[in-house]
């Protein structure tokens, strides 16, 4: 799915990580490509990627079921926000 869902769900991370490094350094996020994996070029860390789990389902409103998402995809914005939009139109 690459549609406005995709799209938004891109913007939420990009701010989400904004806002981590913003408190954490004073650094603006650089722009975050669909390929960026967060965990491998320090962008985010462990405990980062859990916030932005938890931050995604407060964004959407509801739990989203993360399982389903191969563990090397989870930390690459494309496919996590490919995932997270996929969840969102389930039932």
């Amino acid at each position: 799915m690459n549609g406005s869902g995709f799209d938004e769900l891109r913007t939420f991370v990009r701010d989400f990580v904004t806002e981590k490094r913003m408190s954490r350094n004073g650094d603006a996020a650089e722009e975050l490509g669909d390929d960026c994996d967060l965990l491998l070029s320090g962008v985010l860390d462990s405990l980062g990627l859990l916030d932005l789990m938890t931050a995604f389902q407060e964004h959407c409103g509801r739990e989203i079921d993360f399982d389903g998402l191969d563990p090397e995809l989870m930390t690459v914005v494309g496919p996590l926000c490919d995932y997270v939009a996929a969840q969102m139109t389930k039932g």
